[in-house]
């Protein structure tokens, strides 16, 4: 509309200022000009040769009656202000069509966006969600394995009393289930890991490997059915099929004597 010089003062003022701050704007007016200018030379109308020699004539001629002749280039004078006018209205259709092409496809372009954002808002909801609903979970599970009055409560301590490492086992002997809560571990040395034993009368067991982190929550071991005490040790990574001695870190009360 400002290429066809159809805006109001105002609203070339304004157009001419935005020009100014921004410049792919001036950019698109260029696309613009070029585009509708054209568009208009593919429809201009050649006037005919004999019609140079009666504008000319009517150009001189200053006074007399209008002849046929005259009348017949006023027609066709006619004809051509028509075609310039349908060709006028029709740039100003493309113009208004191209205009509100862009400013639909901009608003689109928006709103595509907008619901990506909104997309993945909810997805990073969803997400906080389910981690605070696993954490609340594993809670809830952690209290009703120390509240079950059938588990026995079995303390570990570390042989040097000066480091203060503890564990705390919870061992359900109806249900053979055995759990362990890490109160205070140092990680273990590269390329080894905890193991739990389980030692009765006739043989030392493996209850399995287990992380030192202090915020790990209780972890299930494997079950066990009969044991006199329990050993913490010190095992390369993926376990080991007896006990390193000289790794212990972790002893219950009643290990103390069985050496």
């Amino acid at each position: 509309m400002y290429t066809l010089g159809a805006l109001q003062d105002a609203e070339r003022t304004e157009f001419e200022q935005r020009i100014l701050m921004y410049p792919e704007l001036a950019n698109e007016l260029k696309q613009v000009q070029i585009a509708i200018a054209a568009y208009c030379k593919s429809y201009a109308i050649n006037p005919k040769p004999e019609l140079r020699s009666e504008i000319l004539t009517e150009t001189l001629h200053t006074g007399g009656k209008t002849t046929n002749s005259q009348k017949g280039s006023y027609s066709e004078r006619d004809h051509s202000l028509t075609y310039k006018y349908l060709i006028a209205a029709s740039l100003a259709a493309l113009a208004i069509s191209t205009f509100a092409s862009w400013f639909f496809y901009s608003r689109w372009e928006d709103s595509e966006e907008r619901f990506s954002q909104l997309l993945t808002e909810k997805n990073q909801l969803a997400q906080n969600y389910n981690l605070v609903k696993d954490g609340f979970d594993k809670t809830v599970f952690d209290i009703l394995i120390m509240r079950d009055e059938n588990s026995q409560v079995i303390n570990l301590h570390s042989l040097d009393t000066g480091l203060n490492f503890k564990a705390r086992l919870y061992w359900n002997k109806n249900s053979q289930e055995l759990y362990i809560d890490v109160l205070k571990l140092p990680e273990p040395e590269i390329d080894f890991q905890y193991q739990l034993w389980a030692k009765s009368d006739t043989a030392v067991i493996s209850a399995g490997l287990f992380d030192a982190h202090e915020f790990s929550g209780i972890q299930r071991m494997h079950e066990i059915n009969k044991a006199d005490s329990f050993l913490v040790t010190m095992e390369p990574k993926g376990g080991n099929h007896y006990p390193n001695l000289d790794k212990r870190v972790l002893v219950s009360t009643t290990w103390e004597g069985l050496k």
